[in-house]
Protein backbone atom coordinates (compact mmCIF):
# COMPACT_ATOMS: atom_id res chain seq x y z
CA UNK A 1 0.00 0.00 0.00
CA UNK A 2 2.86 2.38 0.82
CA UNK A 3 4.32 1.78 -2.65
CA UNK A 4 1.07 2.89 -4.27
CA UNK A 5 1.02 6.01 -2.08
CA UNK A 6 4.57 6.83 -3.19
CA UNK A 7 3.61 6.25 -6.83
CA UNK A 8 0.59 8.53 -6.58
CA UNK A 9 2.59 11.20 -4.74
CA UNK A 10 5.30 11.09 -7.41
CA UNK A 11 2.70 11.52 -10.16
CA UNK A 12 1.70 14.84 -8.59
CA UNK A 13 5.27 16.03 -9.00
CA UNK A 14 5.61 15.25 -12.69
CA UNK A 15 5.36 18.31 -14.97
CA UNK A 16 2.94 18.43 -17.87
CA UNK A 17 0.86 15.38 -17.03
CA UNK A 18 -2.87 15.04 -16.93
CA UNK A 19 -4.42 13.25 -14.01
CA UNK A 20 -8.15 13.38 -14.43
CA UNK A 21 -10.37 13.73 -11.38
CA UNK A 22 -12.38 10.76 -10.23
CA UNK A 23 -16.06 11.08 -11.15
CA UNK A 24 -19.18 8.91 -11.14
CA UNK A 25 -18.26 7.19 -14.43
CA UNK A 26 -14.51 6.99 -14.97
CA UNK A 27 -11.73 9.50 -15.52
CA UNK A 28 -11.26 8.26 -19.07
CA UNK A 29 -13.93 10.72 -20.26
CA UNK A 30 -11.80 13.67 -19.18
CA UNK A 31 -8.53 12.21 -20.43
CA UNK A 32 -9.71 11.43 -23.97
CA UNK A 33 -11.59 14.74 -24.22
CA UNK A 34 -8.43 16.66 -23.35
CA UNK A 35 -6.21 14.67 -25.70
CA UNK A 36 -8.70 14.19 -28.53
CA UNK A 37 -6.96 10.88 -29.16
CA UNK A 38 -8.01 7.90 -31.24
CA UNK A 39 -10.65 5.44 -30.12
CA UNK A 40 -12.25 7.76 -27.56
CA UNK A 41 -15.65 6.07 -27.36
CA UNK A 42 -14.13 2.58 -27.29
CA UNK A 43 -11.71 3.55 -24.50
CA UNK A 44 -14.45 5.20 -22.44
CA UNK A 45 -16.57 2.05 -22.68
CA UNK A 46 -13.60 -0.21 -21.87
CA UNK A 47 -12.71 1.91 -18.82
CA UNK A 48 -16.30 1.82 -17.54
CA UNK A 49 -16.38 -1.98 -17.76
CA UNK A 50 -12.92 -2.39 -16.24
CA UNK A 51 -12.82 0.26 -13.51
CA UNK A 52 -16.54 0.30 -12.70
CA UNK A 53 -17.11 2.67 -9.74
CA UNK A 54 -13.84 1.84 -7.97
CA UNK A 55 -11.68 4.81 -6.94
CA UNK A 56 -8.98 5.39 -9.54
CA UNK A 57 -6.63 7.88 -11.14
CA UNK A 58 -5.56 7.84 -14.78
CA UNK A 59 -2.31 9.15 -16.21
CA UNK A 60 -2.05 9.35 -19.98
CA UNK A 61 1.26 8.76 -21.70
CA UNK A 62 1.07 11.96 -23.75
CA UNK A 63 -0.23 15.25 -22.42
CA UNK A 64 -0.63 16.82 -25.89
CA UNK A 65 -2.92 15.65 -28.68
CA UNK A 66 -0.02 14.96 -31.07
CA UNK A 67 -0.47 11.27 -31.82
CA UNK A 68 -3.69 10.61 -33.68
CA UNK A 69 -3.01 6.90 -34.01
CA UNK A 70 -2.09 5.58 -30.54
CA UNK A 71 -3.47 6.14 -27.04
CA UNK A 72 -1.80 4.79 -23.90
CA UNK A 73 -2.71 5.42 -20.26
CA UNK A 74 -2.09 3.84 -16.87
CA UNK A 75 -4.65 3.82 -14.08
CA UNK A 76 -4.21 3.00 -10.43
CA UNK A 77 -7.44 1.61 -9.03
CA UNK A 78 -8.45 0.53 -5.55
CA UNK A 79 -10.56 -2.44 -4.61
CA UNK A 80 -11.63 -3.24 -1.05
CA UNK A 81 -8.78 -5.75 -0.65
CA UNK A 82 -6.04 -4.52 -3.01
CA UNK A 83 -4.82 -1.93 -5.49
CA UNK A 84 -3.97 -2.64 -9.10
CA UNK A 85 -2.36 -1.09 -12.16
CA UNK A 86 -4.47 -0.97 -15.30
CA UNK A 87 -3.04 -0.07 -18.70
CA UNK A 88 -5.28 1.02 -21.58
CA UNK A 89 -4.25 1.11 -25.24
CA UNK A 90 -6.17 2.29 -28.26
CA UNK A 91 -4.84 2.27 -31.81
CA UNK A 92 -6.36 3.04 -35.18
CA UNK A 93 -6.01 0.01 -37.40
CA UNK A 94 -5.44 -0.03 -41.15
CA UNK A 95 -9.18 -0.41 -41.82
CA UNK A 96 -9.92 2.77 -39.86
CA UNK A 97 -11.37 0.96 -36.86
CA UNK A 98 -10.05 0.99 -33.33
CA UNK A 99 -8.28 -1.89 -31.65
CA UNK A 100 -8.11 -1.59 -27.87
CA UNK A 101 -6.62 -3.53 -25.00
CA UNK A 102 -6.65 -3.43 -21.24
CA UNK A 103 -4.08 -5.08 -18.97
CA UNK A 104 -4.46 -5.25 -15.19
CA UNK A 105 -1.86 -6.41 -12.65
CA UNK A 106 -2.15 -7.03 -8.91
CA UNK A 107 -0.94 -9.41 -6.22
CA UNK A 108 -2.96 -11.85 -4.16
CA UNK A 109 -1.90 -13.04 -0.73
CA UNK A 110 -2.21 -16.70 -1.71
CA UNK A 111 -0.47 -19.23 -3.90
CA UNK A 112 -1.36 -19.20 -7.59
CA UNK A 113 -2.74 -22.74 -7.38
CA UNK A 114 -5.16 -21.56 -4.68
CA UNK A 115 -5.99 -18.42 -6.70
CA UNK A 116 -6.64 -20.58 -9.73
CA UNK A 117 -9.12 -22.74 -7.82
CA UNK A 118 -10.83 -19.84 -6.01
CA UNK A 119 -10.89 -16.92 -8.44
CA UNK A 120 -10.18 -18.52 -11.83
CA UNK A 121 -11.92 -21.89 -11.54
CA UNK A 122 -14.15 -21.20 -14.55
CA UNK A 123 -11.25 -20.23 -16.81
CA UNK A 124 -9.71 -22.71 -19.28
CA UNK A 125 -6.09 -23.74 -18.76
CA UNK A 126 -4.10 -22.80 -21.87
CA UNK A 127 -0.60 -23.73 -20.72
CA UNK A 128 2.44 -22.45 -18.90
CA UNK A 129 4.91 -19.75 -19.92
CA UNK A 130 7.53 -21.10 -17.52
CA UNK A 131 7.68 -23.21 -14.36
CA UNK A 132 5.83 -20.60 -12.28
CA UNK A 133 3.38 -18.96 -14.72
CA UNK A 134 -0.03 -20.39 -15.67
CA UNK A 135 -1.90 -19.02 -18.70
CA UNK A 136 -5.70 -19.16 -18.55
CA UNK A 137 -8.45 -18.15 -21.00
CA UNK A 138 -11.78 -16.71 -19.92
CA UNK A 139 -14.82 -18.72 -20.97
CA UNK A 140 -17.12 -15.70 -20.53
CA UNK A 141 -15.13 -12.82 -22.06
CA UNK A 142 -13.77 -13.20 -25.58
CA UNK A 143 -10.08 -12.36 -25.90
CA UNK A 144 -9.38 -12.22 -22.15
CA UNK A 145 -6.46 -14.09 -20.60
CA UNK A 146 -5.01 -14.38 -17.13
CA UNK A 147 -1.38 -14.97 -16.23
CA UNK A 148 -0.74 -16.28 -12.70
CA UNK A 149 2.87 -16.20 -11.50
CA UNK A 150 3.95 -17.60 -8.14
CA UNK A 151 6.15 -15.19 -6.23
CA UNK A 152 7.32 -15.63 -2.66
CA UNK A 153 5.51 -18.34 -0.75
CA UNK A 154 1.79 -17.58 -0.76
CA UNK A 155 1.91 -14.58 -3.12
CA UNK A 156 0.51 -14.68 -6.64
CA UNK A 157 1.16 -12.00 -9.26
CA UNK A 158 -1.96 -11.82 -11.45
CA UNK A 159 -2.07 -10.10 -14.81
CA UNK A 160 -5.19 -10.11 -16.95
CA UNK A 161 -5.23 -8.99 -20.56
CA UNK A 162 -8.08 -8.40 -22.97
CA UNK A 163 -7.61 -7.45 -26.61
CA UNK A 164 -10.57 -6.18 -28.61
CA UNK A 165 -10.12 -6.02 -32.39
CA UNK A 166 -12.60 -3.88 -34.30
Amino acid sequence: MKGVQVLIASLYLLPNVLIAPVNAKTSMDSVVKHLQGPCSSELIQLAEVTLKTNPHRILSYNDKPTDVHLFNALAVTSYRDRDSHVTFHGVKNIAGGCDTSVTESYVLQTSCSDARHEAFSKWDFQGKLNDRTYVLNSKRIKGKQAFLTDQLPDICLVTTRQVINN
